[in-house]
């Protein structure tokens, strides 16, 4: 994903990446206007 690639530094495996990517998942689930409860399921809670 070449539009993000600024948020996450593939050249150092070492770096945490779990903020970046759980902003991501937020914006996807605000564009797609999904419920806490559909949001459960694809987190698998």
């Amino acid at each position: 994903m070449q539009g993000i690639s600024y948020m996450i530094d593939s050249t150092n495996k070492a770096t945490d990446t779990k903020e970046p990517e759980s902003k991501i998942d937020f914006l996807v689930y605000k564009l797609y206007n999904l419920a806490k409860d559909e949001i459960k399921i694809i987190e698998g809670k």
